[in-house]
């Protein structure tokens, strides 16, 4: 009976350790983190090369297919790269993805109605400039931050924090941004053969005003040469007013942007945030200042003189070699951009003239959302995981499948091959994490260690995070962006007597309802700052 009595003690303590193993080996694997498994710099062309967070057991999942609603033209080749993917998720998570590329044309309000009518959707791309806090107020996409704490841990562990202040209406979280610049900084941008030629001094241009000596020179020296484009209103200035109040002050806008016009800003540097219209003294003088000088521009013939109605972009401009100049925004690798763009025609060197903040905007500006009719969220969430941490996937929505679309010349260096059927749509800054995505020719091998070094040191907006609420104004919005689009066309140069003109658009800015906005707006400022303010 003894012998017996130890034997069984024996036992109870060798199966108690064989389960404390079992536990230590299974630990990583599926739950949790694990580091081992964590996606490298270096893109891999493999197939299970990315982060595995969260990992479910494949055979307690049923077959789900995840549709990804994206900006982006349909491409050849796109069902091809489709049947690539559903080899990899249906290993991993049991899954197959539906790619919905929709052109940049109709891409708001095609999604727009796919969520009036109640669409299955999963995954939708979203943006800031896409309405995406009204399609949030409209209940249009789910809570997201059970889910990202679930199944998306390789997200929290590579997106910088601020990117996931952005996209929160009431302290939740409604979209996941894509992983790139955080910022950008307003530039001018140059043809460097221009610029070597006639010496020009770029780093002392700092307005528009400090153009005017070398729009001159230009004018006379080469003959067929635009100075400054602009078309319609819309033209590569920004809607006018824009480069000339962060070149000359510290306001930055704030709130509704009527007619995509910035109508309401703040001094960024100022201890209180005190909201300022375009009706305000200061800043009436700025815009006044601003048009007057785009009408000498114009009537000197330095502006385009079909700048009130052309429908001509700067690209096709610039690609037949008459446009010289322009103004845009800029982040590390924005001149390689512009160049490869234009086909490699000429090579760009800018220089930026605004302090680079990382607003609300700017970092909510390319996200992906999980929609209300999704009928599996947490499967959604498992493939934006993935196109946030996989090369192997990233590339393959963004490049297409190496040896077709693309052959390999390095570790992390492509080049496309021309007519293949994929890779024309731009998706690398719309897709999950740029950072992952292969470099093309011209790219420099540190990229996206600069990018990193960029959003380190970009200053944080003090309203980071704040949203407005127009449902108390939305009859005044339509108001002034009524107001706004019949005098749009003063930003080209082509009105005579800008000063006035603005007078007479100010009356009727106040008529429709400005300076009611603009209390909404400040009321709401102070209730957020009072909650938030460290």
């Amino acid at each position: 009976m003894r012998q017996k009595k130890s034997f069984l003690i024996a036992l109870a303590i060798m199966l108690a350790a064989m389960l404390v193993l079992q536990a230590c080996a299974s630990d990583g694997k599926e739950g949790g983190t694990n580091k081992s498994n964590q996606a490298t710099t270096a893109p891999s062309t493999e197939p299970n090369a990315g982060t595995e967070t969260s990992k479910p057991d494949n055979a307690e999942l049923k077959p789900y297919q995840v549709s990804i609603v994206y900006f982006g033209t349909p491409e050849a080749d796109g069902a091809l790269v489709e049947e690539k993917l559903n080899e990899f998720f249906k290993e991993k998570i049991n899954a197959t993805v539906k790619l919905v590329p929709i052109a940049a044309s109709e891409y708001q309000n095609r999604t727009e109605l796919m969520m009036n009518t109640g669409e299955k959707m999963d995954l939708v791309f979203s943006a800031s400039w896409l309405n995406y806090f009204g399609n949030v107020t409209k209940g249009a996409f789910l809570e997201l931050d059970e889910l990202l704490d679930k199944h998306g841990q390789g997200i929290k562990e590579t997106l910088h924090p601020l990117y996931l202040e952005a996209p929160r209406m009431k302290g939740k979280l409604y979209a996941v941004p894509t992983n790139k610049e955080i910022t950008q900084g307003q530039s001018f941008t140059y043809r460097k053969d221009i610029v070597d030629k006639y010496d020009i001094p770029i780093e002392t241009i700092n307005t528009w005003g400090d153009l005017e000596p070398w729009y001159e020179k230009i004018s006379k020296e080469e003959k067929g040469m635009t100075n400054l484009f602009l078309a319609g209103g819309s033209g590569n200035s920004g809607g006018g007013i824009h480069m000339m109040y962060e070149t000359n002050s510290n306001y930055r806008p704030v709130g509704p942007t009527p007619g995509k016009t910035q109508m309401f800003l703040v001094d960024y540097t100022a201890p209180k945030m005190e909201v300022k219209s375009i009706l305000d003294p200061e800043l009436v003088d700025i815009d006044k200042k601003e048009f007057e000088l785009f009408r000498k521009y114009y009537e000197k013939g330095y502006i385009n003189s079909d700048a009130g109605t052309s429908k001509t972009s700067a690209a096709d401009l610039r690609r037949q070699g008459k446009l010289w100049m322009s103004s845009g925004v800029w982040k590390p690798g924005s001149d390689i951009e512009v160049k490869i763009a234009d086909n490699n025609l000429y090579d760009y060197v800018s220089h930026v003239v605004t302090e680079p903040i990382v607003t609300t905007d700017l970092a909510a500006g390319s996200m992906f959302s999980i929609s209300r009719t999704s009928e599996d969220p947490e499967r959604a969430m498992m493939v934006l995981n993935y196109l946030h941490t996989d090369p192997y996937v990233v590339n393959l929505i963004v490049h297409g499948i190496e040896g077709k679309h693309y052959k390999k010349v390095g570790d992390n260096r492509i080049e496309p091959i021309a007519d293949s059927g994929y890779g024309a749509s731009a998706l690398f800054w719309v897709i999950g994490s740029q950072m992952l995505n292969y470099l093309k020719p011209g790219q420099p091998d540190d990229l996206y260690i600069n990018w990193k070094k960029f959003n380190d040191e970009a200053v944080r907006f003090p309203l980071m995070g704040f949203v407005f609420d127009d449902s108390k104004v939305k009859n005044e919005i339509a108001e002034l962006t009524a107001v706004i689009s019949e005098y749009k066309i003063l930003a080209t140069g082509a009105v005579a007597n800008p000063s006035k003109v603005v007078d007479e658009r100010n009356e009727k800015l106040k008529t429709a309802g400005i300076e009611k906005v603009q209390a909404e707006l400040q009321e709401q400022i102070d209730a957020w700052w009072a909650d938030n303010k460290q």
